[in-house]
């Protein structure tokens, strides 16, 4: 069985995955399972592998095409949060092993399934001077790298706030290939807050204008909202975009509540925007971000199945 997730996008609408951080909160994690390191997802790669895995079939067996390491924050910044910047390459490697094992034990031969590498954005702007571009590229490479060796049939950089930190993960992972001598695709999602714009004051077309010179392999939006205010974001790259386009967002806007952040769109509501999104717009690539469950995902698959890409004709501007 061959794996091609360029063929496989061009080919057919692919749906991955939902939320990992969201169905990390529904098992009774401790604090011996993050090794002290409260709050770092990544840690489970290697202390609760077991959980990892049980969330990647979850999906999976829902009808996901793709599952995204649990990586996101395996980066500089995020993990110097926890003073372990030098375990970048262990937690990412670990990451893609676990996802690989799980997307393989779910595939057949006529259905391939495939693992993205996610990227985080990590808590440091590099265009507001929090650290270096050059800082941000190497280790984006070393966590490529780690993911490359693991198995990964892409890289997802993911929940872009800021297009420098973008452009160094797209950078670092464009490297990883050519140190590997492999050639996986990148997809970018950037975020767009409610504003209308990037976290730092970037509209949708600025980004696409600054992203896709790159060479990256999709663009398109993740978290930050829910679908519904995405629609005009997508509706720009769908008719200026020369690259195919992903969608993945929130289930809905967060709600506050006492035991923290709720997302309250259901999976039927959730499907009724994104499956339009793959009609009307040509998403290629759908999925979910935070409060998206396995329930969601296996509606969107039914949703999109067997279907298409919608062509379009963009204008390039």
């Amino acid at each position: 069985m061959t794996r091609d997730l360029r063929s496989a996008l061009a080919s057919r609408v692919l749906v991955a995955d939902g939320g990992m951080g969201t169905m990390l909160q529904g098992h009774d994690l401790t604090l011996a399972d993050f090794q002290g390191l409260e709050g770092c997802n990544e840690v489970l790669n290697v202390s609760r592998p077991d959980v990892v895995a049980s969330i990647h079939a979850a999906y999976l067996a829902a009808g996901a095409d793709c599952v995204e390491t649990n990586t996101f924050g395996a980066n500089l910044s995020a993990l110097a949060e926890y003073d372990a910047v030098h375990r970048i390459a262990e937690l990412a490697g670990a990451g893609a092993r676990i996802a690989r094992q799980a997307a393989d034990a779910a595939a057949t031969p006529e259905r391939p399934r495939f693992v993205l590498g996610s990227m985080g954005p990590g808590t440091k702007l590099p265009s507001l001077g929090h650290t270096s571009y050059a800082r941000l590229r190497d280790a984006y490479q070393e966590q490529a790298e780690a993911m490359v060796a693991g198995g990964v049939d892409g890289f997802q950089v993911e929940t872009c706030q800021d297009l420098l930190q973008a452009r160094a993960a797209v950078v670092g992972a464009q490297r990883a290939c050519v140190a590997a001598g492999v050639a996986l695709p990148v997809f970018v999602h950037v975020t767009v807050e409610t504003s209308g714009t990037m976290l730092l004051g970037s509209e949708i077309g600025a980004a696409l204008t600054a992203l896709e010179p790159l060479g990256i392999d999709a663009i398109g939006l993740n978290c930050g909202t829910g679908p519904t205010e995405m629609s005009e974001h997508l509706r720009h790259l769908s008719r200026h975009a020369r690259i195919p386009l992903v969608c993945m967002p929130n289930a809905g806007l967060p709600e506050l509540t006492p035991d923290g952040a709720r997302y309250p769109m259901g999976p039927e509501e959730f499907v009724d925007h994104v499956g339009q999104y793959a009609r009307e717009f040509g998403v290629g690539l759908v999925g979910g971000c935070c409060g998206t469950t396995p329930a969601h995902i296996a509606r969107l698959a039914v949703a999109v199945a067997g279907r298409a890409p919608t062509p379009r004709e963009p204008e390039h501007v």
